[in-house]
């Protein structure tokens, strides 16, 4: 695999060749972690409920760990964990997605919607 070196912000990866600006704001995870991580959690948190890249594109949450992984960092096992946590957010595991489906099932003695019933 292909490592792009951080410095400087231009490395001419498939990432920044897609969402210049947002891959600029990623690589920045190390210079400006508060300001980067505060943003990447409201973006994770946030993926399915906000049409992201419709003014700017961005770099999807699954797409994440594979930009921790292309791109060279001076605490890489710190910035790929952050990574991952984050990506998790946005796209819970299937047995966390059921087990919160599970109660309703529960209370509502299987009247559950369809659309609910099959996350």
């Amino acid at each position: 695999m292909e490592t792009f070196s951080v410095e400087p912000d231009r490395c001419g990866c498939r990432f920044e060749q897609h969402a210049p600006a947002h891959h600029r704001r990623l690589v920045s995870l190390e210079r400006e972690p508060m300001t980067a991580l505060v943003e990447l959690i409201e973006m994770a948190a946030t993926w399915d409920e906000i049409e992201y890249g419709e003014t700017e594109p961005v770099i999807p949450p699954n797409e994440w760990i594979a930009f921790a992984e292309d791109h060279a960092w001076m605490d890489g096992d710190r910035v790929f964990d952050a990574l991952v946590a984050l990506a998790s957010v946005a796209f819970p595991s299937r047995s966390r997605r059921l087990a919160a489906v599970t109660p309703l099932q529960k209370t509502a003695a299987g009247a559950v919607p369809r659309a609910l019933a099959t996350v």
